[in-house]
């Protein structure tokens, strides 16, 4: 007899032992403020498996409120500071000695984040067959646009108790406006994930660029997390920091702007713990701030490439964080690690998991000459090579966001990008063999994707959205499993999965840019049959073990490759902790 999840569930309650924070608060969350825009949760008809299925979600929450007439200008702002009947100061608790039950033991609060990503047990949860039937849950922005990867996270108090927890639900971070281009700036909508109502926004008087995405996390150690963007002062692109609330924490108006306009409003925000010494480090393309907004050091030869999404990790296992361009890795204090410019290009992204089965981790480099694969120390494997046989002609067409996950199910990561006309995932120790392609469209930018095992068999499914739909791919096949229509001339934006709404089931978020569609469009499985993802995506360059659920940073993160070795994917919990699924067979 097998059990799915609904079977897990009704189990786990009879022993009395709360496995997933469904249990916790109000299911249905609490009043969301007022919204400037009023999300929707239309019916949507979206292509499954080759044939349309016509999916009408009907929105039950009582609870959140939303009003407006269009422009997310006229919303009235309202916060976590002020949802608590005035209350201020409300902080996570994620701090102290674990709670003590009636015989004296331990009691896992799930509404905390419990563990340090240390430990990655078996996923025992499972969705039945055939159990693949999405469907719009809500969208935002009728009439706004978007070229940002959206984010989520826990802003706000929406059971009222007076502090930020796990069980709250789960805001959605969308940057957006009625017109987006280099040069304009856009809102920061912190948008209710059950019922796509927005929270509050941070307006585009604020300066925040429409074409970097930012990050969040704890920059400063109080249990809140804290919004990093990058802003326009005047014609040069620096950094600005907002609290969990919307109001300015910081602006950064002495360093930075070494690049060139094009180069400084493009690309992404990360945060990591770079010295491991508890503070919190912001990385802006070739930039390093402390969490105050000081730079640390930034290297200007070569200057950075449109759309990078640096990244850091420990290469070397001393502790300590590299920063990776794509091209080149510097130490935490900006001392050069290893140098592969100008071999290849400052065009790059890099993604960082093992890709050759041996201890140390290997750099996947997307870049304008084709693929890289780079040894922890710098040393090149191979590349460039253009396996799909589109041409490196334009720098555009191969430097795209990539993305690592087990696709077949054997137990062992493969790879994953876009080039201009083919969507492909790779394996294998030769030069990018191709495990299989599909034709895409994306001559106008460098989209990306991702991936997530939504029925928890062991084999993620793949995820990449181009100038038209939002594709997802079996990963074993490559055969479409969804279609569903956006629009956007695309730059570096992908399509992230998170447990938005708190359900114990994953969700997907997908940007739009022009076109019949609105910014972001919220899927669901049409019974919430997928498997709950983590409830948090932080930035650009995310990979799990960098960031915990409660948007605290680890001063020492596990290196992802030794755990679940995957990057710029979610991973699935069970029982308040990450979980992987063993492979079929």
């Amino acid at each position: 007899m097998t059990l799915d999840r609904v079977d897990l569930r009704t189990i786990t309650a009879l022993l009395l032992v709360p496995l997933l924070p469904l249990a916790c608060g109000d299911d249905n969350g609490g009043t969301a403020g007022t919204a400037g825009e009023t999300g929707t949760t239309d019916p949507a008809v979206l292509t499954t498996g080759g044939s349309a299925a016509s999916n009408t979600n009907t929105n039950t929450n009582t609870n959140a409120t939303g009003t407006g007439t269009g422009g997310a200008s006229t919303g009235t702002m309202t916060s976590a500071s002020t949802s608590s009947g005035g209350t201020m100061g409300i902080k996570f608790d994620v701090g102290g000695a674990d709670d003590v039950g009636a015989t004296g033991g331990p009691m896992v609060d799930e509404c905390k984040v419990v563990d340090n990503m240390d430990a990655v047990g078996d996923c025992e949860e499972f969705a039945p067959p055939d159990s693949f039937e999405p469907a719009v849950q809500w969208t935002f922005g009728e009439s706004e646009n978007s070229w940002i990867t959206p984010l989520v996270g826990n802003f706000t108090d929406d059971d009222q108790n007076g502090e930020i927890d796990l069980c709250d639900i789960p805001d959605v971070l969308l940057v957006s406006n009625t017109s987006v281009s280099y040069n304009t700036m856009c809102y920061i909508h912190v948008i209710d994930g059950e019922t796509g109502l927005e929270h509050f926004n941070i307006p585009p008087s604020e300066m925040v660029s429409c074409t970097a995405t930012p990050a969040f996390g704890d920059i400063d150690n109080d249990g809140l997390p804290e919004i990093v963007a990058i802003w326009n002062d005047g014609g040069t692109f620096r950094v600005k920091a907002f609290e969990h609330d919307g109001s300015v924490k910081w602006v950064n108006t002495t360093d930075g702007g070494s690049a060139s306009q094009f180069y400084r409003e493009s690309g992404a925000v990360a945060l990591h713990d770079l010295d491991a010494d508890g503070d919190v480090e912001i990385i802006f393309n070739h930039e390093v701030y402390d969490h105050e907004g000081t730079m640390l050091w930034e290297v200007t030869n070569p200057q950075p490439g449109e759309l990078e999404a640096t990244a850091a990790a420990d290469l070397d296992g001393d502790g300590m964080m590299e920063v990776v361009t794509g091209h080149s890795a510097y130490r935490h204090d900006g001392t050069v690690y290893f140098e592969n410019y100008p071999t290849i290009t400052s065009q790059s992204i890099p993604q960082i998991a093992d890709l050759d089965d041996d201890p140390e981790p290997e750099i996947f480099v997307t870049s304008g000459q084709g693929l890289w694969m780079v040894e922890h120390d710098g040393a090149i494997k191979y590349g460039p090579v253009t396996p799909t046989g589109v041409g490196a002609g334009a720098y555009l067409v191969w430097q795209r966001p990539g993305t690592v996950h087990d696709f077949d199910g054997d137990g062992v990561s493969e790879w994953a990008s876009s080039s201009r006309e083919f969507y492909a995932v790779y394996e294998g120790p030769t030069p990018a063999d191709v495990l299989w392609q599909s034709m895409v469209a994306d001559n106008s930018g460098a989209a990306g994707g991702t991936a997530f095992d939504f029925d928890g068999d062991g084999i993620a499914e793949a995820m990449y959205a181009d100038e038209d739909y939002l594709r997802i791919y079996d990963g074993l096949s490559g055969n479409v499993l969804l279609q569903q229509s956006r629009n956007s001339p695309t730059i570096s934006e992908y399509p992230t999965v998170a447990d938005i709404d708190n359900d114990g089931s994953a969700e997907i978020l997908v940007v739009s840019h022009g076109g019949a569609e609105p910014a972001l469009q919220a899927i669901r499985d049409v019974e919430d049959r997928w498997i709950q993802a983590r409830r948090i995506w932080n930035q650009h360059a995310y990979y799990v073990t960098n960031v915990r659920e409660d948007s605290t940073i680890p001063q020492t993160p596990i290196d992802s490759w030794k755990t679940l070795n995957t990057y710029r994917t979610n991973a699935q919990i069970e029982g308040g902790g990450l979980c992987k699924p063993e492979p079929p067979g």
